[in-house]
């Protein structure tokens, strides 16, 4: 039961929320830049050279570091998690971290009631980090498969 708006919108909480938001969009936004800098380039000089086989390379090189990228923000997750206290063990704040950051939602929400408000926290970080993935790849799929009039 919910006493008062304080078990849920607590200082403590939209702090360690905030930061690790802010955390977790700074080491999107920098692989990004990476991606689009060392990739988007590449891949259209390659496609221009007629090697279309070959620019897949730096495509799917792309992919990965995005995929290490989001895995490492669940890491980030997880350690707020588990050095604020509010999780008592790194697995499980991997797994609450993960579940949570993907929207899949496989693992039981055991935060107390309140920290619950880094739930909706984490699913908004994972959301806004896979679409900011989604538009660089349909970015360089725009550099890969290109129409020319």
């Amino acid at each position: 039961m919910i006493n008062t708006s304080d078990d849920i919108l607590n200082g403590p909480a939209l702090a360690i929320g905030v930061s690790a938001l802010l955390t977790c969009l700074a080491v999107q936004g920098a692989t990004v830049v990476l991606v689009m800098t060392e990739f988007k380039n590449r891949i259209r000089t390659m496609v221009a050279e007629g090697r279309l086989v070959t620019a897949h390379l730096p495509f799917f090189a792309a992919i990965i570091i995005l995929l290490l990228s989001h895995m490492a923000q669940i890491y980030i997750w997880a350690k707020f998690l588990y050095y604020s206290g509010i999780v008592p063990n790194i697995h499980q704040a991997v797994i609450l971290s993960g579940s949570t950051y993907t929207t899949v939602g496989f693992a039981t929400d055991n935060l107390p009631l309140q920290w619950q408000l880094l739930s909706v926290t984490m699913a908004v970080t994972g959301l806004f980090a896979f679409a900011w993935s989604t538009s660089t790849m349909y970015a360089l799929s725009q550099q890969l498969y290109r129409v020319e009039n």
